[in-house]
């Protein structure tokens, strides 16, 4: 008897005999005669809680009897005496059953899953479709005549081997053969679905050796410069070094013409590269990773350096220089409306913080100035590429005015303000708590302003200069001194975390051996005058505003103290963000050199 679990609707198969057991030496079950077949639906055995079957026998109603007969038979001498295999223990899909009863022979014994009329009834769990109605070798042997063999029947021993190869793969395999339950429901959340998820293919590779600095199309410093994940990158450069070097640095070639100094500098870069044990794509990557983290913590040291001078300058201010300035002109000139002696204290904060920043500025720029992967020095380069490879896309004025208006923004203002303190502001008042809120702001102001405004500013910086092709890794990859760099990259992690450190140290002595540097700047130079300018006004209109309004909106327009309070703190934002776009700009303009005379340039 084949263990074959059905794959489609279920039928009801009377239980053989022990006559049709004792037929033919070729062993195949076979139902009673089709002659003696009349199908008709019925309900199923199992819904009749008097018919339950035995609990070894829950699937196939009436088993146990066939087994008793077939015993029976065998006892008394059958062709075939192996035992029967049992059925596999993993249950089947458990949907609704279509249930055929059948008219069950003559000669046929009466088994659990007999019902009163007669019949017998097998549900059966539909596993897979089949176009006759019929599914597995169960419901076709029973239903071929005995001793039938259309195209020669497999004997009961081949129907045996075949089932428990078909038992041992259903039961291994995840997935049973599709039906129309499994077909419907395929996608559906909470479905099972068991076809493969294939990777997403990658984009077209970079091709190996030198032939990416003579493709009709070169990537754009953007491209070969993420500005976080480097994983696109990796997938778009070939295997070998050679082509990573050459792909890196095709970003950086105007012109054919520079291709054959491009290609001498490829080949020498990848010799540096290899002698340093960079050897394959892999190693490649992990190269641009340390330097890219590297440089952007680089930024961050350099950005809280520069703006030191006005955000430490302010923690006193806010504190309490401010409010003792005020409160002494207030005493001073007690007839006059109190927006007059914010708007001189504002304006004297204003310039002392203007003066701190620009004189920071000069120790910030020696620290700095070799301390970056991406950014060599022009030494670095002058010997490595021609110059106007070495150095592309100059800053002009409107490009620094465009660039620094637009960090200063997103620091200061966004970054810093937009989503810390004015939420802290709005919270703090909405509290009842005016005075906890001025101290918070406070603090929050220049102990934020050194990572996040400077540090974010430095960084905002850096990266418009990567999309003008002014930085990058190609830069990197054209250092003259590129195998001390790799060098210092496979140092271990702390003897790299105190080199770092060490700078704090170097930014100490700079700021002592350039004090003269820093006071021409402060005092005799256009950008220390533009900056004292715009500063020193800019304070000195706002702390009026914040000084004056809440009274005038609480008297003349019948806002309650912390309605005045959050309209006054947040009008002090607005403008606090528009000064900080006109100060950058302004900077950029007034410090960035001229641009090249067109007609120079031509005839260069």
């Amino acid at each position: 008897m084949s263990s074959t679990i059905p794959t489609a609707r279920a039928i009801t198969v009377p239980p053989p005999s022990a006559d049709t057991l004792s037929g033919p030496s070729s062993g195949t079950l076979s139902g009673p005669q089709s002659g003696s077949q009349t199908p008709t639906q019925t309900t199923p055995a199992a819904a009749d809680p008097q018919l339950k079957p035995p609990s070894s026998e829950h699937i196939l109603p009436g088993l146990s009897s066939r087994r008793s007969s077939l015993g029976s038979v065998k006892q008394e001498g059958g062709a075939d005496s192996e035992p029967v295999r049992s059925r596999p223990s993993s249950p089947p899909r458990q949907t609704a059953p279509k249930v055929l009863s059948r008219t069950s022979s003559t000669n046929s014994t009466g088994g659990p899953g007999r019902s009163a009329d007669g019949q017998e009834h097998i549900p059966m769990t539909p596993l897979g479709g089949n176009p006759n109605g019929s599914s597995s070798s169960l419901s076709s042997d029973a239903q071929r005549p005995v001793g039938a063999a259309p195209g020669g029947a497999p004997s009961i021993t081949e129907q045996r081997r075949s089932s428990a190869t078909e038992t041992e793969h259903s039961s291994a395999l995840p997935h049973q053969p599709r039906d129309e339950i499994t077909e419907l429901t395929r996608g559906m959340p909470g479905a099972f679905e068991p076809r493969l998820r294939t990777e997403p293919e990658a984009g077209p590779r970079a091709p190996a050796g030198l032939l990416s600095l003579h493709a009709e199309s070169v990537p754009s410093p953007r491209d070969v410069n993420p500005r976080i994940d480097l994983g696109a990158l990796a997938q778009k450069l070939p295997d070998d070094v050679t082509g990573c070097v050459a792909y890196m640095l095709s970003a950086m070639r105007q012109s054919r013409d520079d291709i054959p100094a491009l290609e001498t500098l490829a080949k020498q870069q990848t010799a540096v590269l290899e002698s340093r044990g960079i050897r394959t794509r892999d190693d490649f990557v992990a190269v641009l990773q340390q330097v890219q983290w590297r440089d952007q913590g680089t930024a961050m040291m350099h950005g809280m350096a520069s703006a030191s001078g006005f955000n430490l300058g302010s923690l006193p201010v806010n504190l309490k220089v401010a409010d003792l300035t005020l409160a002494g002109l207030m005493k001073t000139m007690p007839q006059l409306p109190v927006a007059v002696p914010a708007l001189i204290t504002g304006a004297v904060m204003g310039l002392a913080l203007s003066m701190l920043d620009v004189a920071s500025g000069a120790a910030a720029g020696k620290t700095f100035h070799d301390a970056y992967f991406t950014r060599p020095p022009g030494e670095q380069l002058a010997n490595q590429l021609p110059d106007h490879l070495a150095n592309a896309n100059p800053p002009t004025k409107t490009s620094l005015a465009k660039d620094n208006s637009a960090a200063a923004g997103l620091s200061y203002g966004a970054a810093r303000n937009g989503a810390i303190r004015v939420p802290l502001m709005v919270g703090l008042e909405l509290a009842g708590k005016p005075e906890v809120r001025a101290k918070v702001d406070g603090l929050v102001d220049p102990l934020l302003g050194l990572p996040v405004g400077g540090g974010g500013m430095r960084i905002a910086k850096n990266s418009f200069d990567v999309t003008a092709g002014r930085a990058g890794f190609q830069h990197f990859l054209a250092r003259e001194d590129l195998g001390d760099c790799i060098a210092h990259l496979q140092k271990p992690g702390s003897e790299q975390v105190l080199s770092a450190l060490a700078r704090f140290g170097t930014h100490a002595v700079n700021l002592k051996q350039t004090f003269p540097e820093a006071l021409a700047d402060t005092f005799a130079s256009k950008v220390g005058y533009t900056s004292h300018g715009i500063l020193g006004a800019g304070f000195a209109g706002l702390t009026a505003m914040v000084a004056s309004l809440p009274a005038t909106l609480q008297k003349d327009h019948g806002l309650s103290e912390t309605a005045a309070n959050i309209t006054t703190q947040s009008l002090k934002f607005v403008v606090l963000q528009a000064l900080y776009h006109v100060w950058g700009g302004a900077l950029g303009a007034v410090g960035g050199p001229k641009a090249p005379d067109p007609a120079a340039v031509s005839h260069a």
